[in-house]
């Protein structure tokens, strides 16, 4: 079974997205772990999210993800398993934007930002899900 988690073909398509995901969503994981980017940091964050009601274990798995599990993404070792721990993150931030619109704020004129930006990154989730992590990744050199 962590052999075919692991299964990834030489594409340099999923190596451009896997790249693009981790690129886009360390900066995310920044913030959230180290309080770069403008982010509050580690324990500012899980101060946020258990007092919005997000259990501490919850709170502490998107933080771990979206830094750590971006790094491994980046890296391609385990992209499957850390594109699905992000496909979930993302499904619940849709749901949490949806209120405000499909799209986002760009002009300040709505209540918050809205869902598209979830939905693209689900997409390329789903694409590295099935695809794997691509050329010039761990996963491909443990299971050549």
């Amino acid at each position: 079974m962590f052999k075919r988690l692991l299964q990834t073909d030489d594409s340099i398509t999923s190596f451009i997205i896997r790249v693009t995901l981790a690129l886009v969503m360390l900066p995310h994981g920044a913030q959230k772990l180290l309080g770069m980017f403008g982010g509050y940091g580690f324990k500012a964050t899980m101060n946020y999210f258990t007092s919005t009601g997000t259990p501490a274990f919850l709170a502490f798995l998107v933080i771990l993800t979206e830094s750590i599990g971006s790094v491994l993404i980046l890296l391609g070792f385990t992209t499957r398993f850390w594109a699905g721990m992000l496909t979930i993150i993302m499904l619940v931030a849709t749901s949490m934007h949806a209120a405000n619109g499909f799209f986002m704020n760009w002009g300040g004129t709505q209540a918050g930002e809205g869902f598209e930006y979830h939905l693209l990154v689900i997409g390329i989730n789903i694409a590295l899900i099935i695809k794997g992590a691509g050329r010039w990744s761990v996963d491909r050199m443990l299971t050549r």
